[in-house]
């Protein structure tokens, strides 16, 4: 079993292959999305473009973001965006600049359809465009209490995924007990996927696809 560390050096890898990482928490308590952010931080501080997607609401993502000391501010609205599925579905207005959310009438398709015009539009409007960016999907199980159908809605962001033209990498994390079956999607997809647990009251962390795991 690979050490904090090594798994972080495991996920950078990946991603600067292009590659898409899953973190899939087993429980409400062990808390392995928490890797995916300390990840994001190193991408968002040194100025890489990010997209950092929220299924839950706003404030539970920034409040993790503070906890683990990302510096967030100066970025938001440059090469920082973050899009606030939750809120968009709930008709929260945002507050911040760099927060964006689609308006007027949703569901599950028209959800879909917005928000990748809302991505085309965002691409369009960077200067110099860039090459790549990371993707970060904030606790994607959160879609299970927004939509009708939400394991076709992801699939589709899947694909809408793909269809980017610039060099994406990803880093998405579920805590399966909010949306069971999101873990066959997220095997399908990621090159390297990694799953937290409590096992004897202990946090676990192991690689379940893209790495074989020490004994």
């Amino acid at each position: 079993m690979r050490d904090r560390e090594q798994l972080l050096t495991l996920i950078r890898n990946v991603l600067n292959s292009n590659g898409i990482v899953s973190i899939i928490d087993q429980d409400m308590a062990s808390f392995g999305y928490l890797l995916g952010l300390e990840v994001a931080a190193e991408y968002i501080e040194s100025g890489s473009y990010t997209w950092l997607v929220s299924y839950e609401p706003l404030q539970s993502l920034l409040r993790d973001m503070e906890r683990l000391g990302i510096e967030y501010g100066e970025h938001l609205g440059k090469t920082l965006f973050i899009f606030d599925a939750f809120g968009s579905m709930k008709g929260i207005e945002p507050e911040m600049d760099g927060v964006l959310t689609l308006k007027g009438y949703l569901d599950d398709n028209v959800f879909v359809l917005k928000y990748g015009r809302l991505v085309s539009k965002i691409i369009e409007t960077l200067e110099p465009r860039p090459e790549s960016a990371i993707v970060v999907g904030h606790l994607e199980s959160g879609i299970c209490r927004l939509f009708q159908n939400p394991l076709k809605v992801q699939r589709r962001l899947w694909n809408l995924f793909l269809e980017v033209p610039l060099r994406l990498s990803a880093v998405k994390t579920y805590l399966l007990p909010e949306c069971p079956g999101m873990d066959d999607l997220a095997y399908f997809y990621s090159d390297l996927v990694i799953e937290s647990f409590l096992e004897n009251d202990e946090r676990k962390l192991v690689v379940t696809k893209g790495g074989e795991d020490e004994p």
